[in-house]
């Protein structure tokens, strides 16, 4: 649980980051901003803090030594000594505009904050905040003139959609290394998460429950000889199978969601390819807040060429008894037949 209702801004730094490739300016500050009073500090850490989710955390990396990362570095050194901020914030925000190369990044400001009196598993802590805003948005601006009122656009940023984020907060002993991101766009290259943070999933309950499922959505995409009401009932399965049980274990997920012998031994095989028992060194606690976020990804709905969708909630797992499919030879199409007791 990460709780931000007592963090304070104590420090925060403005660069305008643009893009190396396209020989777009980066300007750096010398001085921290200053935020004016408490309206304008409460809209500020809702632009910083309200977009993440908690559930998905990182830990920095690097091919020779974490220790060689640059963000670890100088965010490090924030810790150490919070009266370097804007020094570091310097480096930073240069070192985002080196590897802002890909085409479609865009330009920026970026901010980088010095948090404290965080609230992370329990315990109090601090955290460097870097956020960078790509786009903006218009509001109308009403001004009163004596009787009379003027109506004005003016551009500014949405404080509910925050681009570009990455909360690390202080690598104390009692507190195990997490980092939070945000990143919005597709569009790209994730340069975000790999090329300026450099870093990786956490392998932690939520992260091993939702690349289990991810894996079983992959799988079930690539058996083109399965039928539509097959590879619903497999997905609908795995699904009931995290939601009622508290741990994952290869063998038993497979005895509860293949039937088909043929079936279950690509699946094994799948598995096998995908080393999933040295992974997980064969079972992992499930994470009920991944299973209900992987629930929404899951196309659990069969999409007929007459723009007909057949939707199949994920309690139904036995889908082959309550649709039936066939072919009707006087027409020359096929249909399918839905079984029910009574229309609500």
């Amino acid at each position: 649980m990460v709780d931000f209702s007592n963090a304070k801004v104590l420090d925060l730094a403005v660069h305008i980051v643009g893009n190396k490739s396209k020989d777009e300016e980066i300007i750096l500050t010398e001085t921290s901003s200053a935020i004016v009073d408490d309206a304008t500090e409460q809209y500020i850490k809702e632009y910083f803090f309200s977009s993440f989710n908690f559930e998905l955390s990182y830990q920095f990396t690097h091919e020779t030594s974490v220790k060689l990362n640059e963000i670890y570095i100088y965010s490090s050194t924030i810790f150490q000594s919070p009266n370097l901020l804007v020094e570091q914030s310097i480096n930073i925000a240069k070192h985002l505009y080196e590897v802002s190369t890909h085409p479609n990044i865009k330009k920026g400001e970026l901010y980088i904050a010095y948090i404290k009196d965080c609230i992370i598993d329990g315990y109090k802590t601090n955290a460097v905040g870097i956020f960078k805003s790509e786009t903006k948005d218009f509001y109308i601006d009403i001004n009163q003139l004596k009787q009379s009122f003027s109506v004005s656009c003016k551009k500014g940023i949405n404080t509910k959609k925050l681009d570009k984020g990455c909360l690390i907060f202080d690598f104390d002993k009692k507190i195990p290394q997490k980092i939070y991101i945000v990143d919005t766009s597709r569009n790209d290259a994730l340069y975000w998460k790999n090329d300026f943070l450099r870093v990786i999933e956490i392998e932690d309950a939520y992260t091993n429950t939702s690349k289990v499922l991810n894996m079983c959505k992959k799988f079930i995409s690539k058996q083109s000889d399965l039928e539509k009401t097959s590879k619903v009932s497999f997905l609908n399965k795995s699904v009931q199978y995290f939601e009622t049980h508290d741990n994952f274990e290869v063998d038993d997920f497979i005895d509860n969601t293949c039937e088909n012998e043929d079936y279950c031994k690509a699946f094994k095989s799948y598995v096998q390819e995908n080393d999933l028992n040295s992974k997980f060194e064969g079972t992992f606690e499930i994470s009920k807040h991944a299973v209900t976020a992987a629930k929404k990804k899951i196309r659990n709905f069969i999409r007929l060429d007459s723009d007909i969708e057949i939707k199949i909630p994920s309690k139904i797992n036995a889908v082959e008894e309550v649709i039936e499919q066939g072919y009707d030879t006087e027409k020359q199409m096929r249909y399918y037949k839905i079984y029910y007791t009574r229309e609500k």
